[in-house]
C-alpha cells in the first residue's frame, strides 16, 4: 500500500467513526476477514446476505451456509458490501432492485458491511460518478445485459432499460438511529470498483476475480430459492 492510500485508507476510518459507524475495523489481509466477520455473529443468529460478490470471494458466504445461520426471512444480521465508500465517512449504494439498500437502513438490527480498499472514494461526488461510468457498467456487461452502458463502452445515458442496474441509490451519511452498522474495510481489492486511471492489469484483476465470485453467486442464489 502506498504512503497516500494508507493515508486515505487512514481518513476513511476516522470519518466512519465520526459518522457513528461501529465498529469500524481494517483487515490487512482478505484470508483474514471471514474469521473476523464470523466472530461478530452469534452462532444462533439468522443472517441475511445483499447479493454481495465481495462476501462470496471472501469465503464468508460459504463459511455461513456452513454454520447454518442463512434465512430468507426476516435477519437479525445482514451482511452486505458498499458500491462506495466515501473519505467522508459515507456509505453510497445503487441497486436495480432495491431489497439490500433497503436492508441496510431499516429491518435488521445488525448490519455489517464489508469492503475493499478500492471501494473508496473522495467524496459522494466522485462515489456517483464511479457507480454511473464504472461500476453498474461492468457489472451489467459481466451479467450479459444489454443495457446501453454495457454495450456502450460505459457511457452512462440514463436508459428507460427494463433491465437498467442503476434505479435506486442511496447515501447513508451517518448511522441510522435505530439501526447498528458496523463497517469492515479490506486492505486489499475486493468486489468491484477501480479508477479509470488505475493500471489495466489492476482493473482486469478486479473484474476477473468479480467474474469469477458472480457465477458461484448466482449459483447460490438459485439454491436459496
Amino acid at each position: 500500500m502506498t504512503e497516500t492510500m494508507e493515508q486515505d485508507v487512514q481518513a476513511t476510518i476516522k470519518a466512519l467513526k465520526s459518522n457513528r459507524f461501529d465498529p469500524v475495523e481494517y483487515v490487512e489481509k482478505a484470508e483474514d476477514v471471514a474469521k473476523i466477520v464470523l466472530a461478530m455473529i452469534p452462532p444462533e443468529a439468522k443472517v441475511g446476505i445483499g447479493g454481495s460478490v465481495s462476501l462470496m470471494q471472501l469465503g464468508i458466504t460459504d463459511e455461513l451456509v456452513k454454520r447454518g445461520n442463512m434465512t430468507r426471512k426476516q435477519p437479525d444480521v445482514y451482511l452486505t458490501s458498499s458500491n462506495a465508500i466515501t473519505m467522508d465517512g459515507k456509505l453510497v449504494n445503487t441497486d436495480m432492485t432495491g431489497n439490500r439498500v433497503s436492508a441496510m437502513i431499516f429491518g435488521p438490527k445488525q448490519v455489517i458491511v464489508v469492503a475493499g480498499i478500492n471501494k473508496i472514494v473522495r467524496d459522494v461526488t466522485a462515489a456517483l460518478n464511479r457507480i454511473k461510468t464504472t461500476t453498474a457498467p461492468a457489472m451489467a456487461k459481466i451479467a450479459g445485459l444489454k443495457t446501453p452502458c454495457a454495450v456502450e463502452g460505459g457511457k452512462c445515458n440514463d436508459c428507460k432499460s427494463p433491465m437498467r442496474v442503476c434505479t435506486v441509490t442511496t447515501i447513508i451519511e451517518a448511522k441510522p438511529r435505530v439501526t447498528q452498522i458496523a463497517v469492515i474495510l479490506v486492505g486489499e481489492d475486493v468486489g468491484l470498483g477501480w479508477e479509470p486511471d488505475w493500471a489495466e492489469d489492476r482493473k482486469e484483476k478486479v473484474a476477473s476475480a468479480f467474474r469469477e465470485n458472480m457465477g458461484k453467486l448466482r449459483a447460490f442464489v438459485q439454491l436459496q430459492q
